[in-house]
């Protein structure tokens, strides 16, 4: 069945579920509200997937509609973690989000979506780094390693409403921060110690395990790691909305090592909260861990999807032939490597459901080879915005429309006819410095009150009404 036909025939109900609210704008005060009176649940074969998981591959190829705009804003959370990160290594708050935490999502143009951020998410890198290498000018000025690393966001009253159930949101941003980019090199697999005795033999990259578990108690802002503060956020939203007898779902997204970190913190929610329905989707994200850890999201239930451009190298990381994963080769290989002592590489493999998207297919993009360009989340999601089958051309007509001058927001992927410049996007002019009118020097300026970071900073309770 084609999709126009599949999107025409779902009830208007479920069809509101998914459409994406671009006109509302939500403030904290009145973006979440209590539902008096929640609409039951579609029950519709699509819809009852959608409960735990992803759609069936039928609704991924053709793509539809409806679930092309679901996917998008998960897309735009995990920008929203490059745009509002602070990777301007001479300024003080370098590592910081450039706004607070009431004033993020409205100052990036998302308070539209009907979300609110009720708390902000900080990563530490266990790892020692030389002053030289940080090209920090102000180094001493933040607070170590613990970087800003996402943030956690609530559905608001209308879009709780139309969806029939309160949504969580935990965006994750991907690599920004030197460090980062050292951590990422660490590939060995450790073990995932979140298994309660069902998930024996579950590992996952070291890496990404020590970012996402590692403290420093001498750190205000990483003396909680980004798994305790992620943990301790869902549990304060899900007590909340529950008391008040709303049904709770939780949805985890992030590009690159975002999309790691988000399948981390999805096992992890689905252990601590069995009857949640949990799901995550990933961008351009890496293999995280072996089947163990993949067996353990899939056993509870947790649906993923993972969005890909196809040729981008990260998601190919670790990567060795199939034949050498599957059984029996690889029951015979990891005797090997026991007896050898070390841990096989090759025993990382996806989990969930895989769009493939496709740079051949845009009119509007330069189709040579370019590493950091095909690893670009704009460019990704405008292939999303232009994808509707494997085998189907690259659309161009229906809205809304994603603006394709956001490809070149921080790569050159856009053809020369564009005429866009690459790399566009900059924080402020000047790099973000002012002339003082009164001595005539230049300077970066104070951030407002409302922007500076704030440790363990979360929206109270009392504003979720």
């Amino acid at each position: 069945m084609a999709a126009g036909h599949r999107s025409s025939s779902l009830p208007a109900a479920f069809a509101r579920f998914l459409r994406i609210n671009g006109s509302t704008v939500a403030t904290t005060a009145d973006a979440v509200q209590p539902l008096s009176a929640l609409p039951p649940s579609v029950d519709v074969p699509h819809a009852k997937v959608l409960r735990g998981g992803w759609p069936a591959a039928a609704f991924l190829d053709p793509l539809d509609a409806d679930l092309r705009a679901e996917i998008l804003k998960y897309g735009d959370f995990a920008q929203a973690t490059y745009d509002a990160f602070d990777r301007r290594h001479w300024s003080p708050y370098c590592g910081t989000c450039l706004h607070g935490l009431r004033r993020m999502l409205p100052a990036l143009g998302l308070a539209g979506r009907g979300y609110v951020a009720t708390a902000f998410i900080y990563a530490t890198c266990d790892v020692d780094i030389p002053r030289w290498i940080q090209r920090r000018l102000h180094a001493d000025a933040w607070e170590g390693h613990a970087n800003w690393a996402g943030y956690v966001a609530v559905a608001g009253a209308e879009e709780a409403r139309r969806v029939g159930h309160r949504e969580l949101v935990a965006a994750w941003r991907g690599t920004m921060a030197v460090e980062e980019w050292l951590m990422n090199l660490k590939t060995s697999l450790v073990p995932f110690d979140a298994d309660d005795g069902r998930d024996k033999g579950a590992m996952v990259v070291k890496g990404f395990h020590a970012m996402y578990a590692s403290k420093n108690a001498g750190n205000k802002y990483g003396a909680r790691s980004a798994r305790e503060q992620v943990a301790a956020e869902l549990d304060r939203l899900v007590r909340h909305f529950r008391a008040r007898g709303e049904e709770v779902r939780v949805t985890f997204t992030g590009h690159s090592l975002g999309g790691a970190l988000a399948l981390l913190a999805a096992r992890d929610a689905a252990v601590a909260h069995p009857d949640l329905p949990v799901r995550a989707v990933t961008f351009s994200a890496p293999r995280v861990g072996n089947r163990a850890f993949c067996d353990g999201l899939t056993s509870r239930g947790v649906g993923v999807l993972r969005v890909v451009v196809r040729h981008d190298a990260v998601t190919l990381v670790p990567s060795v032939p199939r034949a050498v994963v599957d059984p029996p080769v690889s029951a015979v290989l990891s005797r090997l490597w026991v007896l050898a002592g070390r841990t096989p590489a090759w025993a990382y493999v996806h989990v969930g459901d895989e769009l493939v998207l496709d740079v051949a297919k845009s009119p509007h993009l330069k189709h040579s080879y370019d590493a950091f360009g095909f690893h670009n989340l704009e460019l990704c999601l405008h292939l999303l915005d232009g994808h509707e089958s494997a085998a189907g051309a690259f659309r161009q007509d229906g809205a809304p429309r994603r603006d394709v001058a956001l490809v070149n927001k921080r790569c050159g992927m856009l053809r020369e006819e564009e005429r866009l410049p690459e790399s566009w996007r900059e924080p402020a002019a000047n790099k973000g410095f002012v002339r003082d009118d009164v001595s005539g020097r230049w300077a970066l300026p104070e951030r407002e009150l409302d922007d500076l970071p704030v440790a363990d900073d979360r929206l109270p309770l009392s504003g979720l009404k």
